[in-house]
């Protein structure tokens, strides 16, 4: 009976504790909360708390603005990732690419059409927006 009883607390706690696990403050990489430094003193928050956060220079939340809200949900920060690069297609000397000067987020990625003659590094066909910016930069280099 002792173990049964061990056991339902346990389960009882884990629970409880899955339930209400709050949220500490959050780190915003290439960007930060409104009115940060007033508002860190009441970290850590329940699930269901909201605030207002921006991006830093050439970044974009993932509704593509300059801010936007951040919630505690059960599983943490929504959205886990609140700020991503923006990368812009340059010019493509020695090749072609429809989309010169449009604008990519960090995870989307293009096709590279280089002239005969000329190819991205390691053969290379498509470049991807990372975090960092394009990689491999998309540059038609001689082959």
């Amino acid at each position: 009976m002792l173990l049964l009883i061990n056991v339902i607390l346990t389960l009882w706690v884990s629970c409880a504790n899955g339930q209400v696990r709050p949220c500490h403050f959050p780190d915003i990489k290439h960007g930060g909360l409104y009115y940060e430094s007033m508002r860190r003193p009441y970290f850590p928050v329940p699930v269901g708390k909201y605030f207002s956060y921006y991006c830093d220079e050439h970044f974009e939340t993932p509704s593509r603005s300059y801010w936007d809200y951040i919630y505690c949900t059960q599983n943490g920060w929504s959205p886990a990732v609140p700020c991503l690069r923006k990368c812009y297609f340059p010019y493509l000397e020695n090749g072609y690419n429809e989309n010169n000067g449009r604008k990519f987020v960090q995870g989307n990625s293009t096709e590279v059409a280089c002239h005969p003659g000329y190819g991205l590094p390691n053969e290379q066909t498509t470049v991807n927006c990372t975090e960092n910016g394009w990689s491999p930069p998309p540059r038609c280099i001689r082959v």
